[in-house]
Protein backbone atom coordinates (compact mmCIF):
# COMPACT_ATOMS: atom_id res chain seq x y z
CA UNK A 1 0.00 0.00 0.00
CA UNK A 2 1.52 3.33 -1.22
CA UNK A 3 0.64 6.11 1.48
CA UNK A 4 0.82 10.15 -0.63
CA UNK A 5 0.91 13.24 1.30
CA UNK A 6 0.82 17.02 0.45
CA UNK A 7 4.16 18.70 2.24
CA UNK A 8 2.25 21.32 4.37
CA UNK A 9 0.27 17.61 6.13
CA UNK A 10 2.80 16.67 8.93
CA UNK A 11 2.81 20.53 10.38
CA UNK A 12 -0.81 20.36 11.28
CA UNK A 13 -1.83 20.41 14.75
CA UNK A 14 -5.55 21.57 15.78
CA UNK A 15 -5.65 25.04 17.31
CA UNK A 16 -8.34 24.16 19.65
CA UNK A 17 -9.57 27.38 21.56
CA UNK A 18 -7.58 29.46 19.39
CA UNK A 19 -8.92 28.92 15.64
CA UNK A 20 -10.48 32.04 14.51
CA UNK A 21 -13.16 29.57 13.28
CA UNK A 22 -14.12 26.15 15.04
CA UNK A 23 -15.78 23.34 13.06
CA UNK A 24 -17.74 22.53 16.26
CA UNK A 25 -20.18 25.58 15.24
CA UNK A 26 -22.21 25.78 12.45
CA UNK A 27 -21.92 22.75 10.88
CA UNK A 28 -24.30 19.81 11.43
CA UNK A 29 -22.03 17.00 12.99
CA UNK A 30 -23.08 13.33 12.52
CA UNK A 31 -22.11 10.60 14.51
CA UNK A 32 -20.70 7.53 13.44
CA UNK A 33 -22.69 3.96 14.50
CA UNK A 34 -19.58 2.91 16.76
CA UNK A 35 -19.67 6.40 18.84
CA UNK A 36 -23.20 6.53 19.18
CA UNK A 37 -23.04 2.87 20.76
CA UNK A 38 -20.08 4.06 22.91
CA UNK A 39 -22.19 7.32 23.97
CA UNK A 40 -24.92 5.16 24.80
CA UNK A 41 -22.37 3.39 27.75
CA UNK A 42 -21.31 6.94 29.30
CA UNK A 43 -22.36 7.25 33.17
CA UNK A 44 -22.65 10.94 34.58
CA UNK A 45 -23.61 13.82 33.53
CA UNK A 46 -21.63 14.17 30.45
CA UNK A 47 -23.83 10.60 29.69
CA UNK A 48 -26.68 12.34 30.49
CA UNK A 49 -25.91 15.18 27.97
CA UNK A 50 -24.59 12.98 25.17
CA UNK A 51 -28.11 10.91 24.99
CA UNK A 52 -30.11 13.87 24.78
CA UNK A 53 -28.20 15.69 22.28
CA UNK A 54 -27.84 12.71 20.25
CA UNK A 55 -31.08 12.66 17.65
CA UNK A 56 -31.88 11.19 14.15
CA UNK A 57 -31.61 13.93 11.09
CA UNK A 58 -34.00 13.58 8.05
CA UNK A 59 -31.35 12.09 6.11
CA UNK A 60 -31.38 9.19 8.84
CA UNK A 61 -28.31 10.47 10.14
CA UNK A 62 -27.55 10.34 14.29
CA UNK A 63 -26.45 14.02 14.71
CA UNK A 64 -25.83 16.34 17.63
CA UNK A 65 -28.47 19.01 18.21
CA UNK A 66 -27.47 22.26 18.06
CA UNK A 67 -27.66 25.13 20.49
CA UNK A 68 -27.75 28.21 18.89
CA UNK A 69 -25.72 26.75 15.67
CA UNK A 70 -23.05 25.38 17.98
CA UNK A 71 -22.24 21.79 19.30
CA UNK A 72 -24.06 21.12 22.41
CA UNK A 73 -20.60 20.29 23.84
CA UNK A 74 -18.31 22.87 22.62
CA UNK A 75 -18.20 24.70 25.80
CA UNK A 76 -17.04 28.18 26.98
CA UNK A 77 -13.40 28.26 26.50
CA UNK A 78 -14.14 26.80 23.14
CA UNK A 79 -12.85 23.40 24.09
CA UNK A 80 -14.64 20.10 23.52
CA UNK A 81 -16.46 18.93 27.18
CA UNK A 82 -16.22 15.11 25.48
CA UNK A 83 -12.55 15.44 24.78
CA UNK A 84 -11.59 17.14 27.85
CA UNK A 85 -13.73 14.29 30.33
CA UNK A 86 -13.50 11.01 27.87
CA UNK A 87 -10.20 12.28 25.70
CA UNK A 88 -9.80 12.19 21.77
CA UNK A 89 -9.94 8.55 21.20
CA UNK A 90 -13.78 9.13 22.42
CA UNK A 91 -14.53 11.71 19.79
CA UNK A 92 -16.83 10.95 16.76
CA UNK A 93 -15.13 10.06 13.71
CA UNK A 94 -16.27 13.13 12.21
CA UNK A 95 -14.50 15.58 14.94
CA UNK A 96 -11.56 12.77 15.30
CA UNK A 97 -10.40 13.57 11.33
CA UNK A 98 -11.45 16.61 10.55
CA UNK A 99 -9.93 18.44 8.98
CA UNK A 100 -7.77 15.39 7.57
CA UNK A 101 -8.94 14.19 4.26
CA UNK A 102 -8.96 10.40 3.01
CA UNK A 103 -8.89 9.20 -0.12
CA UNK A 104 -8.54 5.57 -0.47
CA UNK A 105 -7.88 4.54 -4.16
CA UNK A 106 -7.60 0.40 -3.20
CA UNK A 107 -3.66 0.28 -3.81
CA UNK A 108 -3.18 3.80 -2.64
CA UNK A 109 -4.46 6.30 -0.28
CA UNK A 110 -3.62 10.13 -0.57
CA UNK A 111 -4.23 12.51 2.54
CA UNK A 112 -4.93 15.65 2.83
CA UNK A 113 -6.05 18.41 5.12
CA UNK A 114 -8.90 20.53 4.50
CA UNK A 115 -8.45 24.23 3.87
CA UNK A 116 -12.10 24.39 5.24
CA UNK A 117 -10.45 24.92 8.54
CA UNK A 118 -8.38 28.17 9.46
CA UNK A 119 -4.92 26.68 10.11
CA UNK A 120 -5.42 24.17 7.17
CA UNK A 121 -5.80 26.91 4.94
CA UNK A 122 -3.02 29.10 6.54
CA UNK A 123 -0.07 26.12 6.11
CA UNK A 124 -1.34 25.54 2.76
CA UNK A 125 -0.88 29.26 1.71
CA UNK A 126 2.40 29.73 3.60
CA UNK A 127 3.92 27.26 1.25
CA UNK A 128 5.41 28.47 -2.04
CA UNK A 129 4.72 26.71 -5.31
CA UNK A 130 7.79 24.55 -5.81
CA UNK A 131 7.36 23.72 -2.47
CA UNK A 132 3.85 21.22 -3.63
CA UNK A 133 5.77 17.99 -3.91
CA UNK A 134 3.80 15.12 -3.04
CA UNK A 135 5.53 12.72 -0.82
CA UNK A 136 5.11 9.32 -0.92
CA UNK A 137 5.81 6.00 1.30
CA UNK A 138 5.42 2.33 1.46
CA UNK A 139 2.56 1.15 4.35
CA UNK A 140 3.02 -3.22 4.33
CA UNK A 141 1.29 -3.02 7.29
CA UNK A 142 -2.20 -1.44 5.63
CA UNK A 143 -3.47 -4.33 3.61
CA UNK A 144 -5.10 -2.50 0.29
CA UNK A 145 -8.17 -3.58 -1.69
CA UNK A 146 -8.40 -4.66 -5.29
CA UNK A 147 -8.88 -1.07 -6.89
CA UNK A 148 -12.52 -0.63 -8.84
CA UNK A 149 -10.48 1.58 -12.12
CA UNK A 150 -9.01 0.45 -14.87
CA UNK A 151 -5.21 1.20 -14.31
CA UNK A 152 -4.31 2.44 -17.54
CA UNK A 153 -7.35 5.28 -16.83
CA UNK A 154 -5.76 6.27 -13.29
CA UNK A 155 -2.20 6.03 -14.70
CA UNK A 156 -3.30 8.64 -17.65
CA UNK A 157 -4.96 10.76 -14.73
CA UNK A 158 -2.08 10.63 -12.72
CA UNK A 159 0.25 12.05 -15.59
CA UNK A 160 -2.52 14.79 -16.63
CA UNK A 161 -2.40 15.77 -13.04
CA UNK A 162 1.49 16.04 -12.93
CA UNK A 163 1.03 18.10 -16.04
CA UNK A 164 -1.42 20.54 -14.45
CA UNK A 165 0.72 20.46 -11.26
CA UNK A 166 3.61 21.73 -13.59
CA UNK A 167 1.42 24.27 -15.25
CA UNK A 168 0.97 25.97 -11.69
CA UNK A 169 4.25 25.97 -9.97
CA UNK A 170 5.31 27.41 -13.41
CA UNK A 171 5.78 31.14 -12.17
CA UNK A 172 7.26 32.43 -15.08
CA UNK A 173 3.69 32.95 -17.07
CA UNK A 174 1.08 34.30 -14.26
CA UNK A 175 -0.85 32.12 -12.42
CA UNK A 176 -4.70 33.35 -13.97
CA UNK A 177 -2.54 32.23 -17.80
CA UNK A 178 -2.08 29.28 -15.80
CA UNK A 179 -5.21 28.44 -15.03
CA UNK A 180 -6.71 29.19 -18.38
CA UNK A 181 -3.69 26.88 -19.83
CA UNK A 182 -5.24 24.10 -17.72
CA UNK A 183 -8.71 24.48 -18.88
CA UNK A 184 -7.57 24.21 -22.40
CA UNK A 185 -5.56 21.18 -21.31
CA UNK A 186 -8.48 19.37 -20.00
CA UNK A 187 -10.67 20.44 -22.88
CA UNK A 188 -7.87 18.81 -25.17
CA UNK A 189 -7.57 15.62 -23.25
CA UNK A 190 -11.50 15.18 -22.99
CA UNK A 191 -12.08 16.61 -26.90
CA UNK A 192 -14.61 18.82 -25.87
CA UNK A 193 -15.59 21.51 -28.50
CA UNK A 194 -17.95 24.09 -26.91
CA UNK A 195 -18.48 25.36 -30.52
CA UNK A 196 -18.63 29.19 -31.13
CA UNK A 197 -19.81 30.06 -28.31
CA UNK A 198 -18.41 33.78 -26.81
CA UNK A 199 -19.64 33.38 -23.49
CA UNK A 200 -18.02 35.01 -20.90
CA UNK A 201 -18.14 34.65 -17.19
CA UNK A 202 -19.17 38.30 -15.02
CA UNK A 203 -19.07 38.79 -12.00
CA UNK A 204 -22.54 39.15 -11.50
CA UNK A 205 -23.12 35.62 -13.18
CA UNK A 206 -20.73 34.57 -9.83
CA UNK A 207 -22.27 36.64 -6.91
CA UNK A 208 -25.73 35.61 -8.69
CA UNK A 209 -24.75 31.72 -7.60
CA UNK A 210 -23.16 32.86 -4.28
CA UNK A 211 -26.45 34.63 -3.48
CA UNK A 212 -28.59 31.41 -4.37
CA UNK A 213 -26.91 29.02 -2.13
CA UNK A 214 -27.86 27.89 1.56
CA UNK A 215 -25.25 30.07 3.98
CA UNK A 216 -23.95 28.62 6.96
CA UNK A 217 -21.58 31.64 8.78
CA UNK A 218 -22.66 34.54 9.87
CA UNK A 219 -18.72 35.91 7.79
CA UNK A 220 -20.10 34.58 4.38
CA UNK A 221 -23.34 36.10 4.60
CA UNK A 222 -21.23 39.40 5.74
CA UNK A 223 -19.21 39.39 2.98
CA UNK A 224 -21.34 38.54 -0.38
CA UNK A 225 -23.73 41.74 1.62
CA UNK A 226 -20.89 43.77 1.40
CA UNK A 227 -20.24 42.31 -2.51
CA UNK A 228 -23.38 43.21 -3.46
CA UNK A 229 -23.85 46.73 -1.74
CA UNK A 230 -20.83 47.67 -3.05
CA UNK A 231 -20.82 48.01 -6.97
CA UNK A 232 -17.58 49.50 -7.63
CA UNK A 233 -14.65 46.68 -8.30
CA UNK A 234 -10.90 47.32 -7.77
CA UNK A 235 -8.91 44.43 -7.68
CA UNK A 236 -5.21 44.73 -7.10
CA UNK A 237 -3.42 41.80 -8.15
CA UNK A 238 -0.02 41.22 -6.56
CA UNK A 239 2.76 38.60 -5.83
CA UNK A 240 0.55 37.20 -2.73
CA UNK A 241 -2.66 36.61 -4.57
CA UNK A 242 -0.76 34.93 -7.81
CA UNK A 243 1.03 32.60 -5.29
CA UNK A 244 -2.54 31.94 -3.39
CA UNK A 245 -4.11 31.01 -6.57
CA UNK A 246 -1.66 28.42 -7.62
CA UNK A 247 -1.43 26.48 -4.01
CA UNK A 248 -5.33 26.70 -4.03
CA UNK A 249 -5.34 25.05 -7.83
CA UNK A 250 -3.09 22.78 -6.87
CA UNK A 251 -4.53 21.41 -3.58
CA UNK A 252 -8.46 21.18 -5.45
CA UNK A 253 -7.04 19.08 -8.06
CA UNK A 254 -4.69 16.97 -5.79
CA UNK A 255 -8.28 16.40 -3.75
CA UNK A 256 -10.99 15.69 -7.21
CA UNK A 257 -8.70 14.92 -10.20
CA UNK A 258 -8.19 11.38 -9.84
CA UNK A 259 -11.14 10.57 -8.56
CA UNK A 260 -12.41 10.61 -12.37
CA UNK A 261 -10.71 7.43 -12.65
CA UNK A 262 -13.95 5.63 -11.64
CA UNK A 263 -15.89 7.93 -14.23
CA UNK A 264 -16.77 6.39 -17.53
CA UNK A 265 -17.55 9.78 -18.43
CA UNK A 266 -14.73 11.47 -20.61
CA UNK A 267 -16.04 14.60 -19.83
CA UNK A 268 -15.42 13.65 -16.08
CA UNK A 269 -11.92 15.65 -16.16
CA UNK A 270 -13.00 18.79 -17.21
CA UNK A 271 -15.07 19.50 -13.35
CA UNK A 272 -12.80 19.45 -11.04
CA UNK A 273 -10.65 22.03 -12.98
CA UNK A 274 -13.81 24.28 -13.88
CA UNK A 275 -14.30 23.56 -10.06
CA UNK A 276 -10.90 25.39 -8.95
CA UNK A 277 -11.55 27.99 -11.71
CA UNK A 278 -14.67 29.21 -10.09
CA UNK A 279 -12.72 29.36 -6.32
CA UNK A 280 -9.99 31.35 -7.99
CA UNK A 281 -13.02 33.49 -9.72
CA UNK A 282 -15.09 33.61 -6.39
CA UNK A 283 -11.80 34.91 -4.56
CA UNK A 284 -11.25 38.01 -7.22
CA UNK A 285 -15.00 38.67 -7.31
CA UNK A 286 -15.18 38.79 -3.94
CA UNK A 287 -11.79 40.52 -3.21
CA UNK A 288 -12.55 43.22 -5.57
CA UNK A 289 -16.01 44.31 -4.48
CA UNK A 290 -15.04 44.66 -0.79
CA UNK A 291 -11.23 45.67 -1.13
CA UNK A 292 -9.74 43.34 1.89
CA UNK A 293 -6.25 42.92 3.05
CA UNK A 294 -4.43 39.55 2.33
CA UNK A 295 -5.23 38.54 5.46
CA UNK A 296 -9.29 38.53 5.02
CA UNK A 297 -8.58 37.33 1.57
CA UNK A 298 -7.14 34.25 3.11
CA UNK A 299 -10.49 33.91 5.04
CA UNK A 300 -12.36 33.78 2.08
CA UNK A 301 -10.54 30.96 0.41
CA UNK A 302 -11.56 29.06 3.73
CA UNK A 303 -14.93 29.56 3.69
CA UNK A 304 -15.63 29.06 0.04
CA UNK A 305 -14.71 25.34 0.97
CA UNK A 306 -16.56 25.27 3.96
CA UNK A 307 -19.56 27.22 2.46
CA UNK A 308 -19.67 26.05 -1.27
CA UNK A 309 -17.58 22.30 -1.52
CA UNK A 310 -18.68 20.98 2.17
CA UNK A 311 -22.37 21.78 1.69
CA UNK A 312 -23.47 18.79 -0.62
CA UNK A 313 -26.41 20.88 -2.00
CA UNK A 314 -24.78 24.13 -2.65
CA UNK A 315 -21.74 21.82 -4.52
CA UNK A 316 -24.14 19.85 -6.36
CA UNK A 317 -25.68 22.53 -7.52
CA UNK A 318 -22.24 24.29 -8.72
CA UNK A 319 -21.67 21.05 -10.77
CA UNK A 320 -24.55 21.51 -12.17
CA UNK A 321 -24.26 25.35 -13.32
CA UNK A 322 -20.23 24.15 -14.44
CA UNK A 323 -21.55 21.41 -16.22
CA UNK A 324 -24.77 23.23 -18.02
CA UNK A 325 -24.39 27.29 -17.65
CA UNK A 326 -22.55 28.57 -20.68
CA UNK A 327 -21.46 30.89 -18.29
CA UNK A 328 -19.08 28.46 -16.28
CA UNK A 329 -18.02 26.44 -19.33
CA UNK A 330 -13.99 26.34 -19.41
CA UNK A 331 -14.44 28.89 -22.46
CA UNK A 332 -16.14 31.41 -20.65
CA UNK A 333 -13.87 30.94 -17.56
CA UNK A 334 -10.85 31.56 -19.67
CA UNK A 335 -12.33 34.90 -20.69
CA UNK A 336 -13.26 36.09 -17.52
CA UNK A 337 -9.72 35.01 -16.27
CA UNK A 338 -8.40 37.35 -19.55
CA UNK A 339 -10.71 39.85 -18.49
CA UNK A 340 -9.69 40.45 -14.58
CA UNK A 341 -5.74 41.90 -15.73
CA UNK A 342 -3.69 39.06 -14.41
CA UNK A 343 -3.75 36.67 -16.92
Amino acid sequence: MREIYPPHYAAFHCIAGACPDSCCKEWEIVVDAESVEKYQMVSGELGNRLRQAMITDADGDVIFQEHEKRCPFWNAQQLCDIHGELGETALCETCRQFPRVTQDYGDFIEYDISPACPEAAWLLMELTPEQWLLSENDCPEVAGSLPEYDGKIMQQRKDQRRILFACLQDTSVPALKQMSHCLELVTQWADFSEGTSDAICTEDDILSFLNGCEVLTEDWKMILTRARENPEVSLFYDAALDKEIRLFGMDMLYRYYLRTAYSDDPFAILLPVQLAAFAVCTVLTLTAHIKIQEEQRLRIWQLFVKEIEYDGDNLEELEWQLETNAAFSPAALCAYFESVGGA
